[in-house]
């Protein structure tokens, strides 16, 4: 189905596809089910500009850690500036990023610290693929009302049986220390 010259997609799997711009004035959420038996939301985080971020672990060792960019993630971001956000997984003078490059980044602990420990960081860069102007304005009387063919005209048919899920199963979560 085409609207407005978007294309969306709705797939046999009940996935949904975009090729164009989404713009909600509404909340973003994922709905998730809870162990008693609910399903709750939780919102997506905004931000003024179009970020990508991964997250990862890594080991100082002496004093010092080089951490390398994941290549699918630095192959998707603008590596010649990001942010890097570190906290360390035990007792140290503190860290910081010593260097800062196109395929990844050192860590040291501060004051010449010498101490051999888990850290955990953050790395948040911009999105190669597109422009966005930081809070690009918006003009609400440009995005057209779409009128909609009822609902049942969109009746979709049932997911194969491999993708139903089982009424009897529920899910599983993982408590404290990644234990089921």
């Amino acid at each position: 189905m085409t609207i407005d010259g978007n294309l969306f997609v709705i797939g046999r799997d009940r996935n949904v596809q975009i090729d164009g711009s989404l713009n909600v004035s509404g909340n973003k959420h994922a709905v998730v089910a809870f162990p008693d038996g609910s399903h709750r939301a939780l919102y997506s985080l905004e931000s003024p500009e179009s970020w990508f971020e991964d997250f990862g672990r890594a080991r100082l060792i002496r004093g010092k850690a080089r951490i390398r960019l994941d290549r699918g993630f630095a192959a998707v971001v603008r590596t010649g500036d990001y942010h890097i956000f570190l906290s360390p997984e035990g007792e140290s003078r503190g860290l910081y990023v010593s260097r800062r490059g196109r395929d990844g980044f050192e860590v040291r602990e501060q004051q010449r610290g010498t101490s051999t420990l888990w850290f955990s960081y953050r790395v948040v860069a911009r999105r190669k693929d597109v422009i966005a102007p930081r809070f690009k304005r918006v003009v609400r009387s440009q995005l057209k009302p779409v009128q909609l063919a009822p609902a049942r005209a969109f009746t979709l048919p049932k997911p194969p049986a491999r993708l139903r899920r089982s009424r009897a199963r529920k899910p599983r979560f993982l408590g404290r220390g990644g234990r089921a």
